[in-house]
């Protein structure tokens, strides 16, 4: 039933009716491979591009299936009304309407770079980090006037709009250019894989494709709460003798009362952790020319949600992360930005909602147990206490052809030390860089890289964290209209809760390669 499905809704999509609009169409396929979850898997992708005066219509239409001929199903499920909902919703790359800086603007699907403002907030934030593995349906809205600006974006409508944020500016108020963002979180742990719908993440789900069952305190593949489970904490002592037991007809009589079982997995439909921010900039062009600009800026945000000291184990309010001085220049293709950077009282960072943000938003650590426990990015905000320090950043332009960019951030203060157990005076940095091919040449059609690693020590160690992401696209033309992709991402995740990167098991890398060809 699902192939029929399946094909209808190609076919349906790939063949519209109207000829002018059959006219307009930019169709491209794709053959070839693609990493998922660890597993190579084949793919077969058709991704129409349907324009239709100020809107632009484009279709990601994939069949993920493996050596053995098995359909890759999650982006194929017509099991339940929600999950219908999502592969419907899956079937979009992204709908757009006009282009950013215009009057009007709108895009629902992939988001690549998400900035509010000047970037205290939200910087660079992109929902498609983890693509095709983790496919989100984001939207981006502006809305833009000579005295009113206003910038929004959904990160996921498959999450049922998880994070959420917005900006309005304006010059109305003093003469002055006045921004202020709000941005908020309601449930940091909506983004893990839930594949059963049960409310239990995979990661913490013993049964993560039975909905019925979720705890097996001895591995042993029988839930605590299944009937036929007679030694729910495996010590080779039965619990209690009763019905089930074959033979006995006696009334219940405990055997084993000191069973030692797991704690219940968090429940994420009920047990929601939330964090929001609001922030406010003041900017003023000194100089504001087409190709020659210089900008001052200040900015001040405040988080609203709650950390773990990490050395008393109380709970506390997060933090303000102020820019008292900020330059953004513009000469010719070079750009430049600047800014002096406060954190006055910790548990606050600069950037929060970045590029690496779907995978931050939730780490693991282990309990006495050796139990995988949830933890949130805002949880750990408290390791910072009181930082001072800079950013600097700069792009530039080369002909047209090559476009690099650097950005660096330098932080100084109190950090929380697992080694030391205590606060130590210490860095805190931050590398970004990033190199695109602007123009194609000869056979190379396309071709970027980049590379970053946030909030360590020192960067240039090159120590892979969960804040360390590279990557690199590469598009090399074979003629006839083909063009064979190869697309590389790697990020890390430290599965096993150690507090560091134990080689390919806690690496993801994402590895497309495949011939693309317009028909």
């Amino acid at each position: 039933m699902r192939r029929y499905l399946i094909t209808f809704l190609i076919i349906s999509i790939a063949i519209p009716s109207s000829n002018y609009i059959r006219a307009q169409i930019k169709n491209n396929g794709a053959i070839g491979s693609v990493t998922i979850d660890g597993k190579i898997w084949n793919q077969v992708a058709m991704r129409p591009l349907v324009p239709i005066g100020k809107f632009a219509v484009a279709f990601d239409l994939v069949i993920y299936f493996d050596a053995e001929g098995k359909i890759y199903s999650e982006g194929w499920d017509f099991s339940s009304t929600e999950s219908i909902k999502n592969t419907l919703i899956d079937k979009i790359y992204y709908i757009k309407y006009g282009n950013p800086g215009e009057s009007t603007y709108g895009r629902i699907g992939a988001l690549e770079n998400i900035d509010l403002g000047y970037g205290i907030l939200v910087n660079g934030y992109s929902n498609s980090i983890l693509y095709p593995q983790d496919k989100k349906i984001g939207v981006t809205f502006e809305k833009n006037n000579k005295s009113l600006k206003f910038k929004g974006f959904v990160n996921d409508l498959k999450e049922n709009i998880g994070l959420y944020g917005g900006r309005i500016h304006t010059s109305i108020i003093m003469g002055a250019p006045l921004g202020i963002s709000f941005v908020s979180d309601r449930n940091q742990y909506l983004g893990l894989k839930d594949n059963d719908n049960d409310g239990r993440p995979n990661i913490v789900d013993d049964f993560p494709n039975n909905s019925r069952w979720w705890l097996d305190t001895d591995g042993d593949g029988l839930s605590d709460y299944d009937p036929n489970e007679w030694d729910i904490d495996g010590d080779g002592i039965t619990d209690t003798l009763d019905s089930r037991i074959p033979g006995y007809i006696g009334n219940p009589f405990v055997l084993d009362d000191n069973i030692l079982k797991k704690d219940e997995p968090i429940n994420v439909s009920k047990d929601s952790d939330g964090i929001m921010a609001v922030a406010i900039d003041l900017g003023y062009p000194l100089v504001d020319n087409k190709n020659y600009s210089i900008i001052i800026y200040s900015q001040a945000a405040q988080m609203v949600g709650r950390t773990v000291n990490p050395k008393t184990k109380n709970i506390e309010n997060l933090g303000i992360g102020i820019i008292p001085f900020g330059l953004s220049s513009q000469f010719g293709p070079l750009k430049f930005k600047f800014e002096y950077r406060m954190i006055p009282k910790g548990r606050f960072e600069f950037d929060y909602w970045n590029r690496l943000y779907e995978i931050e938003r939730i780490s693991f650590v282990r309990n006495n147990s050796n139990q995988v426990l949830l933890r949130t990015k805002e949880s750990r905000l408290g390791k910072y206490r009181e930082q001072r320090g800079y950013f600097s950043g700069a792009s530039v332009n080369f002909g047209g052809l090559l476009q690099a960019s650097l950005s660096y951030n330098d932080m100084s203060g109190n950090l929380w030390s697992d080694k030391d157990l205590q606060f130590i005076e210490t860095k805190n940095q931050t590398f970004l860089s990033s190199l695109s091919l602007k123009k194609g040449f000869s056979r190379l059609k396309r071709a970027s890289a980049f590379y970053q690693q946030r909030n360590v020590p020192n960067p240039f160690n090159f120590e892979y964290s969960e804040s360390t992401i590279i990557g690199y696209n590469l598009g090399i033309s074979m003629g006839q209209g083909l063009v064979l992709n190869y697309i590389f991402r790697r990020s890390f995740r430290d599965y096993n809760a150690n507090g560091r990167i134990d080689g390919a098991n806690e690496t993801i890398d994402i590895t497309s390669i495949e011939t693309s060809f317009i028909f």
